[in-house]
């Protein structure tokens, strides 16, 4: 057999590039990036160049595994699905709907069809307990849609190709691109700012790898951007820069918002920024002459503790000065598919009565809603491509709360350290074993600064024994004796398309995550998987168009923009003592976390390329001065602690950091993976054992786990 090219997109981030596949005998032997993509236009980030690493990894699950006495031993796939299926029938049948829970982690979370039939899993048994990694890392910015314009699925974006000046608050998208935006070689397009003649600010704890490229860096000292917020929009409104005629036309609550900013002056917020009034003032100068200006944030800042007031003031910034809707300001960009209707109130948790967001529950009390006794308590759960063990705070007390559930099942192609607590892992696909169009940011969202659409077939097929992973949610739905997403006609056509499947050439016409991708291609008026086929490069759709936002498609009560959320001016009263209590801690070491090029969250590590040399660990970055303050020096170890709990990492001596701030990227501590014989031989260390969990410790209204900012000690061990 000769080998064979194809033209896909990666899976692995926002950004969605495309990429050549070359492979022989269902073996990846090469990627390059498509210099022909519509949108990446030959761009792709190392990551998406070693998939085939992944696939094709001697750990690699290839068959269904049970958890027995002394290990895992293999099973067969019918034993595994009526197993599973019996026990969770009379989980469901002794305790309901509500003590069923799932987990969808990030390497699947960019893949459409796995990650909507999850939710049909749930539905089946009337459950709603979903667990992702939102809360971790973007949740604020759904929280603050529904709050700011009416649904979760509103999202505005800097429109960066025309900008004149963009302030990135929390963002390196030099590393990891830019969250929540389809923006391929990010760097390439904020470059253009500055060569016509705009201007860029980084405001972040650290001098980043983009802060280094370009645009000027402004250093704020760690979890108190709301201050440099309120700051801002209590210049532009001193200074009388607001578009009245504008708010008025298209949105309401202007005078709660000015009352909120009144004592914030420059001068007050710098004392706990550490951003003086003067460059304060003259970030403002600049967004206020530039003729399109965005304030845009990202992970750094939604990992705070008040990510979603910064959400919130940031897009009200943008919305009174007229940047909000403008050609170089933000924008509202257009789905693909066409929206599923939000659920008119959103459940809300049985701890502490924390709401959902998203249709989602806080990963931060994910071990409080299995470990608290009564009604509700979580007995089984299905983590499918996930590894909260590594990504969630309070690690070690989540691994106490896998081991009480009754039922854990993880779906994945790896066997990482949350599958050592499974009950039963099964063999999972790779994005490229899978047809997909692009996920639900872009097809639902519109978050894409060019809008495009992809389709791709299944690159490769997978190791005999691996499976789809609607499959194995439809069978084991069978085996428990619920139909898929509650709906019989809907377990039937599955039922039949599982039937069909095994007939040559007409099983590959009727699978059924092939008949729902047509589905949806269809409804976004597209043709369909046949006609999608004839752009192998992408298809470019109609570009977006400033000024048909507000006043058309916002879908608040008002249909205006909500410029001051009860509940967010309510909870602007806390600060002040979260400014003193800044005040009085001006001198203690504060957390953040750090982006690395060559890892990715928890599930890079487990490729030679990754880890090579110094790489075969994280590392506690700190500042020269801080470290000799704290008998610290270069490569040795240092010992970090927070509330009893404490983890130990070599030393770097990093001046990019800002005083009074340490880094220690995330993802690591694999040394209990057995599953992982690459990742298992590294010597990095879990961040999260020192992250807080629990109901205190995430933001009450976006349930957005505190992981940047957090105040430790530090010392030489």
């Amino acid at each position: 057999m000769s080998a064979k090219q194809h033209k896909t997109f990666c899976r692995i981030c926002e950004a969605q590039c495309g990429l050549v596949v070359t492979s022989e005998h269902d073996r990846i032997i090469d990627i390059k990036p498509n210099k022909d993509h519509v949108t990446s236009e030959g761009y792709a980030c190392i990551k998406g160049l070693k998939m085939g690493d992944f696939l094709h990894s001697p750990d690699r699950l290839t068959q269904p595994l049970k958890k027995v006495a002394n290990g895992f031993e293999p099973i067969s796939w019918p034993q595994a699905i009526a197993e599973i299926g019996q026990r969770l029938k009379s989980i469901h049948s002794h305790h309901g709907g509500e003590s069923i829970a799932a987990y969808m982690g990030n390497p699947i979370g960019f893949n459409l069809w796995p990650t909507t039939v999850m939710t049909f899993f749930l539905k089946a048994f009337d459950a709603d307990k979903l667990f992702t990694p939102g809360t971790q890392d973007c949740a604020n910015k759904f929280s603050g849609g529904e709050r700011l314009f009416g649904s979760a699925n509103d999202q505005v974006f800097p429109d960066i190709e025309h900008s004149q000046c963009l302030i990135a608050v929390g963002s390196n998208p030099l590393i990891s691109k830019m969250s929540f935006i389809s923006v391929p070689n990010p760097m390439e397009k904020i470059a253009a700012i500055e060569q016509r003649g705009g201007k860029v600010y980084w405001l972040n704890p650290r001098l980043t790898e983009s802060a280094k490229r370009l645009g000027e860096h402004v250093a704020i000292r760690p979890d108190t951007d709301v201050f440099f917020m309120l700051g801002f929009l209590h210049e532009v409104i001193d200074r009388g820069a607001v578009k009245f005629q504008r708010v008025a036309d298209f949105m309401q609550g202007y005078d709660a918002l000015a009352d909120v900013a009144k004592p914030w002056t420059p001068e007050r917020v710098a004392e706990v920024t550490r951003v003086s009034a003067e460059q304060l003032r003259e970030m403002v100068d600049c967004y206020l002459a530039a003729d399109g200006a965005a304030i845009y944030s990202s992970t750094g800042v939604n990992q705070s503790r008040h990510g979603l007031m910064v959400y919130w003031l940031q897009e009200a910034i943008n919305a009174i000065t007229g940047n909000l809707d403008k050609r170089g300001g933000v924008l509202a960009g257009r789905g693909v598919f066409p929206k599923f209707d939000a659920p008119s109130e959103l459940p809300r948790s049985r701890i502490n009565n924390i709401p959902y967001v998203n249709s989602t529950i806080p990963a931060g009390i994910m071990a409080d809603e299995i470990l608290a006794p009564g009604k509700g308590k979580v007995r089984a759960m299905f983590n499918m491509s996930g590894n909260p063990l590594l990504t969630c705070g309070g690690s070690d007390r989540l691994a106490n709360a896998f081991s009480d559930l009754e039922l854990f099942v993880c779906i994945d192609i790896f066997r990482n350290e949350t599958a050592e607590f499974a009950d039963y892992i099964l063999p999972g696909l790779h994005s490229l074993e899978r047809a997909d169009v692009p996920f639900y940011f872009f097809t639902m969202m519109g978050l894409m600064p060019n809008r495009s659409f992809d389709y791709t077939d299944e690159v490769i097929k997978p190791p005999a024994q691996a499976r789809d992973e609607g499959l194995i949610f439809r069978q084991i739905c069978r085996a428990a004796g619920r139909p898929l997403s509650a709906s019989k006609p809907f377990q039937w056509l599955s039922n039949t398309a599982e039937l069909l499947a095994k007939i040559p050439f007409i099983g590959s016409l009727t699978s059924l995550d092939k008949l729902f991708l047509a589905g949806m291609i269809r409804s976004a008026k597209l043709g369909g998987i046949k006609e999608m086929r004839k752009f192998p490069n992408g298809k470019k759709l109609s570009p977006n168009k400033p000024g048909d936002y507000l006043g058309q498609r916002v879908n608040t009560p008002s249909s205006k923009v909500e410029l001051a959320p009860a509940d967010l001016v309510a909870r602007v009263e806390t600060l002040v003592q979260i400014y003193n209590d800044e005040i009085r801690d001006k001198d203690a070491l504060k957390l953040i976390q750090k982006r690395e090029r060559f890892s990715h969250n928890s599930w890079a590590h487990n490729v030679d390329a990754f880890v090579a040399g110094d790489r075969h660990t994280n590392y506690l970055y700190i500042h020269s001065s801080d470290a000799m303050r704290h008998g610290l020096v270069e490569g040795a170890m240092a010992k970090v602690s927070k509330n009893g709990n404490s983890i130990k990492l070599p030393v770097k001596i990093d001046d990019d950091m800002k005083l009074g701030s340490i880094a220690v990227p995330h993802g690591w501590g694999h040394q209990q993976a057995n599953g992982l014989s690459i990742a298992q031989q590294t010597l990095g260390v879990n961040v999260n054992i020192i992250i807080p969990d629990g109901p205190d410790s995430i933001e009450p209204l976006s349930g957005m786990t505190h992981m940047n900012g957090v105040i430790v000690d530090v010392c030489a061990v």
